[in-house]
């Protein structure tokens, strides 16, 4: 049990609340010590000064530091897809589902581009990512995308035989890429415009449509042989006495 040596009223802290309304407070100073500095960076003891409370207490709550940091991005998932869920499901479609679900993660970049931030942090720093609360929370969040692609393949809307997570992939590594160079360099865009280019380059892909496809050639090819053989049959019976 850690001992603070004092009482939260000998520190100066807020008077007892009820415990749903303490575990809030203590959940949104910490997500604004864990956006401002990054999770190596805070410290429990900014968090407990900034939610008004001794660590203490905060550690009634929350085992550690990682459990608190756990809490958080739950909550932020949590509300995210929320939200998400029923719009997307009046939603019908391939190209429109896509669209919705790529404009809204854009959207984060721009609302909320702290929350990115840390999110694309841990993913890429950290070494226990695979099996971590954020690779559960990810997975879920990701199951809008997936149930699209799944269902896009099942209308034949998309090819038989997609690699969904390969698409699931390029999808949010492609977007997480452009989106925050385009930040970096002091840009904005909108993301309903931009979800709507990704998607058209998606589903309707770089070609002209004008090439000849491989199949297509090569039966040409074939054909072409065949009629050389046709040709050099013929002139060979001609010339028989």
């Amino acid at each position: 049990m850690l001992k603070t040596g004092k009482s939260e009223a000998e520190a100066g802290a807020q008077p007892r609340r009820r415990k749903p309304t303490r575990r809030a407070e203590i959940l949104a100073a910490a997500r604004e010590v864990f956006l401002g500095n990054g999770y190596e960076s805070s410290l429990v003891s900014e968090i407990a000064a900034r939610a008004g409370c001794v660590e203490g207490t905060l550690y009634t709550y929350f085992t550690n530091k990682r459990a608190l940091f756990d809490a958080v991005l739950t909550e932020f998932y949590d509300q995210l897809i929320a939200e998400i869920a029923p719009r997307f499901d009046a939603i019908d479609g391939t190209r429109d589902r896509l669209t919705f679900l790529i404009a809204r993660h854009l959207q984060i970049a721009l609302e909320d581009p702290a929350q990115g931030r840390l999110i694309s942090g841990e993913v890429h720093s950290r070494a226990g990512y695979y099996g971590s609360t954020l690779h559960a929370l990810n997975r879920h969040y990701s199951r809008f995308l997936m149930q699209t692609l799944h269902d896009g393949v099942k209308r034949g809307e998309l090819r038989s035989g997609l690699d969904l997570s390969l698409a699931r992939d390029l999808i949010f590594g492609g977007v997480e890429h452009w989106v925050w160079n385009t930040l970096e360099r002091g840009q904005t865009f909108e993301p309903a415009a931009v979800a709507r280019s990704i998607v058209a380059m998606v589903l309707d892909g770089w070609s002209t449509g004008t090439g000849e496809q491989p199949q297509v050639v090569e039966l040409g090819r074939r054909v072409e042989r065949l009629e050389q053989r046709i040709e050099q049959a013929a002139a060979h019976k001609g010339s028989e006495p």
